[in-house]
């Protein structure tokens, strides 16, 4: 505790948050913690990672299911991925980590969400990832790139997205095309239905970039020629996401009336300050706001892993971007937002960002990611800002 008094008073003599009194701890507050595929590789891990989470009193765990088109669970709709299976599509699991980790979770109290990357078809980074796209054993189901090769985004000239592809990490897949909306519906909600998840997290719902996605389905579906209408191509494409969004929201919502959909975004909507930027609005036609006036999300997550700047609204001032976000919260329909945190950014920021968020009446925090989240930060949020547990705030909408 002394060590956190004195982060208080160091951030404080250092220009931190506004001066005046720090919140209180709130009785209702999200504190969400991203757990990735790569974090995990046996029960034991997991049954590790919601302890440490428990007394770090987390009460929220995004936890990885799908990364690329494969399921890290019992799936009878995606194949199982190599890093369960030993090779994509090779049977049956010998074991289940979503089962393992909603009952380890409940079992403390803490909500268990399903992550899922939402567009990303398979690894781009190498040829070696690439070869691992292979068609399944019999009797498993097929990635749905080996079924369907033609649900790739496709570029300006014509061409389908090639794998590997050194400027992307992943092969995407194409929203405008029904099938490929239908698909990721269908993977939600037969989670839902069959495992106790509090909710499905949506990751990876975007276009990869601005020269994607020109294939046959989207360009009759738009029936205009896009270089001739810029503007509208863009919106279009906007739209398709947010249909992706939801679709996947009604799916989930008919499967169980109380899980909840959320989704990770960037953490910059529109480069509004001049810092020539990446930005969700215009390079990956990702709409968060557009979802929220639908009411197709509960919980925006923004990805603001930035730090406060020393000058409001310098250059991915996380002040900043977290005001931009908070109108999600207000207007009518309002959504819970759940700030994003870079744990990597260290203890001292991670605090001074959890108390400013307070003072701006964020509805929780998430923090990226679990391997990141050092004894050291478990001990000053344990003895600090989550010293004392917290429920997750309701969602009335519901």
């Amino acid at each position: 505790m002394r060590f956190v008094l004195l982060l208080v008073l160091l951030l404080a003599a250092c220009g931190g948050p506004p001066s005046g009194p720090t919140p209180v701890s709130p009785a209702e507050e999200a504190r969400a913690l991203w757990v990735s595929r790569f974090e995990y590789a046996s029960p034991t891990d997991i049954d590790s990672i919601i302890a440490r989470a428990a007394r770090t009193n987390f009460n929220v765990i995004y936890f990885q299911v799908r990364g690329a088109g494969d399921a890290f669970y019992d799936s009878a709709v995606e194949p199982c991925a190599v890093a369960l299976c030993g090779s994509l599509g090779n049977g049956r699991p010998s074991w289940d980590p979503l089962a393992r980790a909603v009952a380890a979770a409940h079992a403390r109290g803490i909500e268990l969400h399903a992550w899922i990357n939402a567009l990303s078809g398979w690894s781009a980074g190498s040829a070696a990832s690439c070869t691992l796209l292979q068609p399944s054993a019999a009797g498993s189901p097929d990635h749905m790139l080996i079924a369907h090769p033609e649900w790739r985004v496709v570029n300006a000239a014509g061409s389908a997205q090639p794998c590997p592809d050194a400027p992307n990490e992943y092969v995407y897949l194409s929203p405008g095309i029904p099938a490929v909306r239908t698909h990721l519906a269908r993977v939600a909600a037969d989670i839902v239905r069959r495992y106790a998840v509090d909710g499905i997290h949506l990751d990876r719902i975007r276009y990869p970039g601005q020269a994607w996605s020109y294939d046959t389905t989207s360009l009759q579906a738009f029936g205009k020629d896009p270089a001739a209408f810029s503007a509208d191509w863009a919106q279009f494409r906007r739209e398709q996401v947010a249909l992706a969004v939801r679709e996947t929201f009604d799916s989930v919502r008919s499967a169980r009336s109380s899980a909840a959909l959320s989704a990770a975004v960037w953490g910059i909507w529109q480069d509004r300050w001049g810092w020539n930027s990446s930005h969700g609005f215009g390079q990956y036609f990702q709409d968060p706001r557009a979802w929220v006036a639908a009411g197709s999300l509960d919980v925006a997550v923004p990805m603001t892993y930035y730090a406060i700047a020393t000058t409001p609204c310098g250059f991915a001032d996380w002040a900043c971007l977290l005001d931009d976000h908070l109108v999600m919260q207000s207007g009518s329909p309002a959504r819970h937002v759940y700030i994003g945190i870079a744990a990597s950014r260290g203890t001292a920021q991670v605090l001074q960002q959890i108390e400013l968020g307070r003072r701006r009446g964020v509805k929780g925090f998430a923090l990226y990611s679990y391997s990141s989240v050092t004894a050291e930060m478990r001990a000053a949020l344990a003895g600090g800002p989550f010293a004392l547990p917290a429920t997750v705030p309701p969602r009335e909408w519901q």
